[in-house]
């Protein structure tokens, strides 16, 4: 594994995901922004409640989610090629309507796997978009993996730990975030 190099140390790298270096590893600052950013979009969603739907939550942002099924073999292989995402058990596509020129989101996943690998699936191409990667890199995957397993996490976890209650006081979710920040930014104490 490669260190980081000195203008990532600097906070000169790019924080989109987009710098395809020779680096495998991110930063403690990208990974606290990418941390940050995952905590956002729940906050702005009930991710505690037993009925979430994290494919739900993607979808109501304009993104379609297919499963790969649904698709032929010839269809699964162009789609990787134009894909955001490197791995083969899911792809990112953001492409303009040849009609209207709006910009379309879609994601497909291998539906030949366990409900929390889909959902690993889905939440690392989601993260592709969320993060605005506008090519395949190593970068863009470490960051889109890193998005995922925060994200699952904080859902398995806000279920477990009833955070929902806390979350849906008036100043809950604000004092949530604002708290990881927080925890996020302090010195060490030594």
């Amino acid at each position: 594994m490669k260190g980081t190099t000195d203008a990532a140390q600097d906070n000169d790298m790019p924080d989109d995901g987009n710098s395809c270096s020779e680096q495998y590893t991110l930063p403690p600052w990208r990974m606290n922004q990418i941390i940050v950013e995952v905590l956002s979009v729940l906050c702005e969603e009930d991710f505690c409640d037993a009925g979430f739907d994290y494919k739900q939550m993607v979808a109501s942002q304009g993104i379609k989610i297919k499963r790969f099924s649904a698709f032929s073999p010839e269809n699964i292989r162009e789609f990787r090629k134009a894909s955001l995402s490197l791995w083969t058990e899911g792809v990112c596509l953001v492409f303009p309507d040849v009609d209207t020129g709006a910009t379309c989101r879609m994601i497909a996943y291998n539906d030949e796997h366990t409900a929390a690998e889909i959902m690993q699936i889905i939440l690392h191409e989601f993260a592709h978009i969320r993060l605005r990667h506008t090519q395949q890199c190593i970068n863009g995957e470490l960051e889109a993996s890193c998005f995922a397993v925060a994200m699952t996490l904080m859902i398995m976890l806000g279920r477990q730990l009833q955070l929902g209650r806390f979350l849906r006081r008036k100043e809950g979710k604000a004092l949530f975030l604002q708290g990881i920040k927080s925890a996020m930014s302090q010195k060490e104490v030594v």
